[in-house]
């Protein structure tokens, strides 16, 4: 099992369970803010990220804010990757057009990607 080291207060956390939540929470509370303070930084409410915190949220559109004002990457926060690997234009544009898409069309298309991933890595 993989574990992630939560600095200030020294835990350790299983990579499985160190979610968007968890790391949002966790630098929030090492910087001393509560709920409201952060929100009102990134230009949005307590609301916002008390649902974020507790799961409720896997996709916030204010999560470019939270990030910066948090001084972490949001890929980071969105997904626990430590790399800043930079997007090219097309993966962009793409992820822009997936998140205008409803639930249905999404769950398609993720299916068929993943069967075609599956489909040419059997022929390698």
């Amino acid at each position: 099992m993989s574990y992630v080291h939560a600095q200030k207060f020294e835990t350790y956390i299983p990579r499985e369970m160190d979610t968007l939540g968890s790391r949002l929470r966790r630098k929030r509370r090492e910087r001393g803010w509560t709920q409201e303070e952060l929100a009102l930084r990134a230009g949005t409410n307590q609301a916002v990220i008390q649902k974020i915190e507790n799961g409720k949220s896997l996709r916030p559109r204010k999560i470019d804010e939270i990030a910066q004002v948090l001084d972490v990457n949001p890929a980071w926060l969105m997904f626990g990757e430590s790399s800043t690997t930079v997007m090219d234009d097309e993966a962009v544009e793409v992820a822009k057009a997936w998140h205008n898409l409803p639930e249905p069309i999404r769950s398609r298309i993720r299916r068929n990607i993943f069967e075609q991933v599956l489909l040419h890595s059997n022929k390698k």
